[in-house]
């Protein structure tokens, strides 16, 4: 057997040869992303550099690894990059899973040599294998943009509102739990609702959005009060397509993350409201906690670390609070509160 073509066994070896310890530079931690084009991951990314400062300034040097794949529908490319990046001898990992069930496998393999995971943003469905999450409360984001959107519709005098999921991509669980919640809300406070689709996927660029977008609205578009898009480049693939058939401020669109184009659309009406993550938050607290756990901390007491989920209307797009969530001049002048923990116990 050429053991280069079993990852696990290669990284076994190499940690048995180099050993994968705090050197004279510090503790060396790597940063995977879904993909390194979104807006949300550079927040993610400056918050994991921010506290990487912050302990450095503290006596505990730290440095950030930034490594992705490109595009957040290359699972294999992000299963590979785990595995190089514990072959070599990281002291740390923190992963956001493009699907919960595919990338277990990396994962338990960095288990097996020694190097600690934290997973960010999507989970895992074995939560065995990581020593945190840190994230949103994903499905309590559902649940505020189910009772934005059907606010906006009940204040026109729609009570019996016909509307569509637009869904992002199967094994996504951060965006399967918005939906969820976003379902299960707009169900019960609206029993009379009316769904016009529920079974369309975006997937992960905002140029697959519109393509799947602009059939179903040519199609169902005027019969079509609602809409509810999980993500950025979902919500920003269904504005396009809105705007291309002139049924925006017509169809009411409800979306989730940040980006210039879907923040204007809220300063400008087409957009009635976002679900804000804070991203920057999540890089910080992610890195915090795997130095943590490198430095003999307890950090799996109480399983799930949140950061928090926004709902951003024009009465509200324009305040500090708000920029504070993407907006990179105003991340830089944040302070980000920081959890304690106790020291394990040695068994």
């Amino acid at each position: 057997m050429n053991i280069l073509s079993r990852p696990h066994l290669w990284c076994m070896l190499c940690v048995a040869l180099t050993g994968c310890q705090r050197d004279d530079n510090g503790y060396r931690i790597v940063l995977i992303p879904k993909g390194l084009t979104h807006e949300h991951w550079q927040s993610v990314h400056r918050g994991a550099e921010a506290a990487a400062r912050d302990l450095t300034a503290q006596g505990i040097p730290t440095s950030i690894i930034w490594d992705g794949p490109l595009r957040e529908r290359d699972q294999l490319e992000q299963i590979r990059i785990v595995d190089r990046r514990a072959t070599l001898g990281v002291d740390g990992v923190i992963l956001a899973p493009q699907h919960s069930r595919t990338m277990e496998a990396p994962v338990k393999r960095c288990r097996e040599v020694g190097v600690p995971v934290v997973i960010i943003d999507s989970g895992l469905d074995d939560r065995r294998l990581f020593e945190k999450y840190v994230a949103t409360n994903n499905y309590h984001g559902g649940e505020l943009a189910g009772e934005h959107l059907l606010k906006v519709l009940s204040d026109e005098g729609k009570t019996k509102p016909r509307l569509v999921l637009f869904r992002y991509q199967v094994g996504s669980q951060s965006t399967e739990q918005r939906e969820q919640g976003f379902i299960d809300t707009v169900n019960r406070l609206c029993p009379d609702v009316e769904w016009v689709s529920t079974d369309k996927y975006a997937g992960a660029t905002r140029d697959s959005a519109s393509r799947e977008a602009g059939p179903m609205i040519q199609q169902f578009g005027q019969r079509i009060d609602g809409i509810f898009a999980p993500n950025e480049s979902s919500a920003a693939g269904m504005l396009d397509v809105l705007r291309s058939q002139g049924l925006n401020k017509k169809i009411h669109l409800m979306g989730f993350d940040a980006s210039q184009p879907v923040l204007q659309a809220v300063a400008s009406g087409d957009i009635d409201g976002l679900i804000l993550q804070d991203p920057y938050r999540m890089g910080y607290l992610s890195t915090w906690v795997v130095v943590r756990h490198l430095q003999g901390d307890d950090v799996r007491r109480d399983e799930d670390l949140s950061t928090g989920e926004h709902l951003i209307k024009r009465d509200n797009i324009d305040l500090d609070s708000t920029k504070e969530l993407f907006d990179p001049v105003y991340q830089a002048k944040r302070t980000i509160e920081v959890p304690t923990f106790l020291k394990r116990v040695k068994p």
